[in-house]
């Protein structure tokens, strides 16, 4: 069997190469791949019941109570030995049918969605779950696909220099059947692990044919093999508990040690153009300058509503990538990250239509850049550090309003008192060292603004 490792750890449970075309590195010992994801408070988890299915009349049910189980064993396991002083904290907020039309999904820190399989890719993707984050707005979806995954082994011939050579080839498929608990259970742990910032756990060849063939449990959770395929046997390892607390410290998720030397944005991802027309060829520019040899990086394209609608691997011989012209209208966001050094970055273009409220917002950073106070980016500084309250940083904002750099509608008329996410720290520390520019900066908080991540409240 020809076996790769997906460059980015978020793409899942899966026993065989999703991307043929770039060779990944070989580690000598078991190690983690960094994933530039992080909560920054104990997250709150927003399980959204699919659709109703004729065929699976149970299955949402199942679903839900699935992912229930997977929230208690990460609490459990990391609050072990806290006795009745928990301090890694995780909300589980279950949305039923009834109950998604009019739900507050800014409240969400992950998203777990349900769909049978992947949305059609032209590569063939195939999965049993997938973490997407956003590094627009630092939230991150989830995508479980339900359907059973099963070996399809197919022989592959071909001819060099007058000699007929063949090999056998698993290109997994979907049964059409709903998956076992094992392989639900197990891919719902391993993309909470993702979406907390985990990367895929990687062991050497012969160690992962062991487990893939049930001869040895795996060492983690976050081992990138369906476990369908012969393990029966699946855990939350006391390895990934002592990752997630290498990561955040000892104080779990709202006591998190402040990291000084975190991941950086890389700003190696560009569009030719920022808009297009419909079935206009769209290419995406990538500076793989900084990559070395051994670097592979996973490009995630997604949608509006934070869909994967595309994904591919590159490496240092990658530049210019057509991404086709196949794109409805709307606004999509592609995303890299690397899993060797975590480092990330992402873009956005629009298609069919001009994002005329984004361009509005460039116009006006254009104008009002110069005239940012130095104290504003003092204070950013502070918060981010946890030296300031949250009202300090939400008077730089207010500023900004006042003097229409940014909107922020209010609910009353006796001033603002702001609402802001902890996570919006990691783009004031980044704004507050230079590694984001101003326009990038204001651009930012109006998109949360206008997406009601920053609110003004009563």
């Amino acid at each position: 069997m020809k076996k790769t490792i997906p460059a980015l750890a978020l793409m899942v449970l899966f026993a065989v190469s999703i991307f043929e075309s770039y060779i990944i590195p070989v580690f000598a010992t078991d190690q983690f791949l960094q994933m530039p994801i992080r909560v920054h408070h104990g997250p709150i988890i927003c399980a959204i019941e699919p659709q109703a299915n004729p065929n699976f009349p149970t299955l949402g049910k199942q679903l839900l109570s699935e992912t229930e189980y997977a929230v208690i064993d990460w609490k459990t396991k990391l609050n072990q030995g806290l006795g009745r002083h928990p301090l890694w904290n995780i909300t589980l907020v279950e949305v039923p049918i009834s109950m998604q039309k009019g739900f507050n999904y800014t409240e969400c820190d992950i998203s777990i969605k349900y769909f049978p399989e992947p949305a059609k890719s032209s590569n063939g993707f195939i999965a049993t779950g997938i973490t997407i984050p956003n590094f627009e707005t630092g939230k991150t979806d989830i995508e479980i696909y339900y359907l059973d995954v099963q070996p399809n082994w197919t022989k592959e011939e071909w001819t060099a220099g007058n000699q007929m050579y063949y090999e056998y080839i698993d290109k997994p498929q979907y049964t059409g059947l709903v998956a076992t608990s094992t392989q639900l259970d197990s891919t719902i742990r391993h993309e909470m692990g993702h979406s907390f910032g985990l990367g895929h756990y990687i062991v050497p060849q012969d160690e992962l044919h062991n487990i893939i063939n049930g001869l040895e449990d795996m060492p983690s959770i976050m081992i990138d093999t369906v476990t369908v395929l012969g393990v029966k046997h699946y855990d939350i390892t006391p390895l990934d508990i002592a990752q997630i607390k290498s990561i955040y410290g000892n104080g779990g998720f709202d006591n998190q040690v402040q990291q000084k030397n975190g991941y950086q944005r890389v700003y190696q991802l560009g569009m030719s153009k920022q808009s297009y027309q419909l079935d206009e060829a769209i290419t995406l520019n990538v500076n793989t300058n900084l990559f070395d040899n051994n670097s592979v990086a996973e490009i995630l394209v997604i949608d509006s509503n934070n869909t994967m609608i595309d994904n591919f691997g590159i490496s240092k011989s990658n530049s210019a990538i057509s991404l086709g012209n196949t794109y409805k209208n709307g606004k999509y966001l592609v995303e890299l990250i690397n899993p060797i050094t975590g480092d990330w970055d992402f873009t956005s273009f629009t298609v069919g239509v001009q994002d005329l409220q984004s361009n509005n917002t460039n116009q006006n950073v254009s104008a009002v850049i110069p005239s940012i106070p130095s104290w504003i980016k003092n204070n950013a500084q502070s918060w981010s550090e946890n030296l300031v309250p949250d009202e300090e940083f939400a008077k730089g904002i207010e500023f900004l309003s006042s003097q229409g750099m940014i909107n922020i509608p209010q609910n009353d008329s006796s001033g603002m008192n702001l609402l802001i996410p902890g996570w919006v720290k990691t783009n004031a520390g980044l704004w507050s060292t230079g590694e984001i520019s101003d326009q990038e900066f204001v651009s930012g908080l109006q998109y949360l603004t206008d997406n009601g991540i920053i609110q003004a409240r009563k």
